[in-house]
């Protein structure tokens, strides 16, 4: 059971982000439901929308990987996995409070109005930008905490094993929005 907790971590997250993307679609209009390439394109979003998670989950293995042999220390991949699964678990709590937001939001209205409309807990969509930051850097403390007690390195090193990746991703996006 301990070797299966990673892939159903990873599983819960790809569930939880089809429901988050089915629930999106439910709320943006019962006008564009009669049109038939509208439901095809919904559908194929959810799809998309529950493979984020796995693609996540390979883009942090390769580049974990890719880190631990330009630091010059051991690759265990049993051990990655593990760390990485665990570290999905603030992902998973955002999440569930992005899906409870979006269920207090009611068909229909219009989109300033959905995005102020409070939700039973006191967030809004217009909250949930920040809301989520603070889950991810959740995801990026645990990973570098994890990495560190797992494979016996420096903060340092952790950091870079979980941070550096991600930087230069966003680094270059930054770069391709200016050219």
């Amino acid at each position: 059971m301990k070797k299966n907790i990673p892939y159903i971590i990873l599983l819960t997250a790809c569930i939880l982000f089809y429901w988050i993307s089915h629930r999106s679609y439910a709320l943006q209009g019962s006008d564009l439901e009669t049109m038939q390439l509208f439901r095809l394109f919904r559908g194929i979003s959810n799809l998309i929308a529950f493979f984020v998670p796995v693609v996540l989950f390979v883009f942090y293995m390769l580049t974990s990987a890719l880190m631990f042999s330009l630091l010059d220390e051991k690759f265990d991949s049993q051990k990655m996995i593990r760390t990485i699964a665990i570290s999905f678990i603030p992902v998973l709590i955002n999440c569930l409070v992005y899906l409870i937001v979006l269920h207090g939001i009611h068909a229909g209205q219009s989109a300033t109005e959905m995005l102020n409309q409070q939700s039973f807990i006191g967030l809004t969509l217009s909250d949930m930008e920040e809301v989520s930051y603070i889950f991810w850097f959740g995801f990026y403390l645990l990973f570098a905490l994890f990495t560190r007690h797992e494979f016996g390195m420096g903060y340092g090193k952790a950091v870079a094993v979980a941070c550096v990746p991600t930087v230069l991703v966003v680094v270059g996006r930054w770069n391709l929005e200016f050219i």
